[in-house]
């Protein structure tokens, strides 16, 4: 019992460490895991390298392909994209193995200290997530230690040592248990690590190390599988080729297992130039992940259409809710940021569709059924502001930088500007309703002013769209500018109405139809040049 509190004491402190260690790297690299992932294209190299970059940066394959299936899931990213993140991903986790094996317990407790000094005595974020990433260093490699004192006296019983040779001469057994106890403690490093340690202890050599390496890699998967248990089909296709790509690659292992051992005994002796077992062990993890993604890369065409074909699925044409917005992504406040901004500049878009619909009305013969997409855009706009309204609100909870937590109010503002936008598109709307009713066309001149007028905002709308699209600085001298010329529209516009007044004294209700008109167009320019001020800030950041 002694020996089980005391490995189980172990482990909690490893993990404990990894997730310092982890947490420490994604704070310090958000911006550089953002930027890694705008570099991934169609080919699944550039997916492979990013993926094994962001890993190595973040030391978690799940945290990855957890983030690379709530891309997925936002539309940020599209599957094709995302398989290659999954092989890097997997190459990426084994960096982990490696620090590992240089066995750094010695200098585990003083690392440790230094760390807490670094958190407690100093309010930078940078120093406080240096300190981190030390204390979780510290308490990772102290795990170590104690895992493998812990274990050790089990050499000398002779059933738990028979226990561990089954895994050697069956290996099916030892991938099965390495299944379990990732699936069970949810982190494949940590399995890793008490593989290591119980290498240390003597109580399994590589033939035995290596199946239960196999099966923490399919393990892994699961993690992802239930993150993306309510996304959409193309995350679980994600999912599924993780699954596939483990699975695959520990078959053909199984079957070429002694040439593999060969292998991986050749490699630590002629290139790492060492016969440490624990050494041995973390190159068959690196070299499983790098063979295998030798194996798939140049198949990737043909595997992405059989993940294709085995889970069809269509997505909405035009979905009636937020879809950027995974809950997946607020691990990494600073790209759940960027979600919430691709999901504002989505609605931006069904802004510029219900203006350009609205212009074809006015100048153009009535089609009532399709202008009822203002209303559609509408009801939309409003889900929108309620599910960003909440996923700030998840946001919040968790740990994020100043700039980071600086942006939640103004990204806030610019939903609720969005929303009020809809607002009075839907007045627009009602508006045309009343003057189509009331059976009057507008005066020549007035209606080109008007349409002039949803001219500029939708030019207005796609200058900030685009800014944002391409992450740059909103520029507000240009906000500004335009903000003056729908002013100037609109100065004009109400001149216009006195005129009205007296020459369609017979039309009384003309007057006020065009006023009406006026105001709703003014006040949406109004918030896009809030919604630029607030998105501007954001953008500093």
């Amino acid at each position: 019992m002694t020996i089980a509190f005391e490995t189980a004491g172990g482990l909690a402190i490893f993990l404990l460490g990894i997730n310092f260690f982890s947490e420490s790297l994604k704070k310090m690299s958000s911006h550089s895991v953002k930027r890694f992932l705008e570099k991934v294209t169609s080919s699944p190299l550039s997916g492979t390298l990013v993926g094994l970059a962001v890993t190595a940066l973040i030391q978690s394959s799940s945290a990855t392909t957890v983030l690379t299936v709530g891309f997925v899931n936002s539309g940020l990213m599209t599957f094709s994209q995302a398989i290659g993140i999954v092989y890097g991903a997997n190459i990426g986790t084994t960096v982990t193995a490696q620090i590992m094996a240089f066995n750094l317990s010695s200098i585990a407790l003083p690392v440790l200290m230094v760390g807490v000094v670094l958190m407690m005595f100093f309010n930078k974020d940078l120093i406080k997530n240096i300190g981190t990433f030390f204390v979780g260093f510290g308490l990772l490699f102290y795990g170590m230690l104690m895992m493998t004192e812990a274990v050790a006296p089990l050499k000398n019983s002779p059933k738990i040592i028979n226990i561990f040779l089954q895994f050697a001469d069956k290996p099916i057994r030892g991938v099965l248990a390495g299944i379990l106890v990732t699936f069970v403690i949810q982190s494949s490093s940590a399995t890793v690590g008490l593989v290591l340690a119980l290498m240390q202890a003597n109580l399994v050599d590589i033939n035995g190390a290596i199946p239960l390496i196999l099966g923490n890699n399919i393990g892994t998967c699961i993690t992802a599988l239930l993150a993306s248990l309510n996304s959409n089909m193309a995350a679980k296709r994600v999912v599924a080729a993780h699954f596939g790509f483990n699975i695959i690659g520990t078959i053909i292992v199984l079957i070429l297992l002694d040439p593999f051992k060969h292998f991986v005994n050749f490699f630590t002796k002629y290139v790492t130039l060492t016969s440490d077992p624990v050494r041995q062990a973390a190159n068959a993890h690196t070299l499983f992940n790098v063979l295998n993604t030798m194996l798939f890369l140049p198949l990737t065409k043909y595997y992405t259409a059989l993940i294709e074909w085995l889970f069809k699925g269509k997505e909405d044409a035009k979905p009636k809710r937020a879809i950027f917005l995974d809950k997946n992504l607020l691990k990494s406040p600073f790209i759940a940021i960027e979600a919430i901004i691709k999901e504002i500049n989505r609605g931006l878009d069904l802004s510029v569709e219900s203006l350009l619909t609205l212009s074809e009305h006015l100048l153009n013969k009535p089609n009532k059924q399709k202008l009822e997409v203002l209303l559609e855009n509408e009801s939309i706009m409003d889900t929108q502001q309620y599910e960003i309204t909440n996923y700030i609100t998840l946001l919040a909870t968790y740990e994020m930088g100043e700039k980071v937590a600086a942006s939640i109010p103004e990204v806030l503002h610019a939903t609720n500007d969005l929303e009020r936008i809809g607002d009075h598109q839907q007045n627009l709307y009602n508006i045309y309703k009343r003057q189509i009713g009331s059976r009057v066309n507008l005066p020549e001149k007035n209606l080109h002013k008007l349409v002039d007028m949803i001219d500029v905002i939708i030019e207005f709308t796609k200058f900030i769209q685009v800014n944002l699209k391409e992450d740059k600085l909103i520029d507000l001298s240009i906000a500004h500018n335009f903000e003056s010329r729908i002013n100037e529209l609109r100065d004009s516009c109400q001149q216009d109405y006195f005129h009205i007044l007296q020459e369609y004294k017979d039309v009384p209700f003309l007057s006020t139809i065009v006023y009406d008109y006026i105001l709703n167009l003014e006040k949406i320019g109004d918030h896009l040049t809030n919604i630029s001020e607030h998105l501007s800030l954001v953008s500093e950041f």
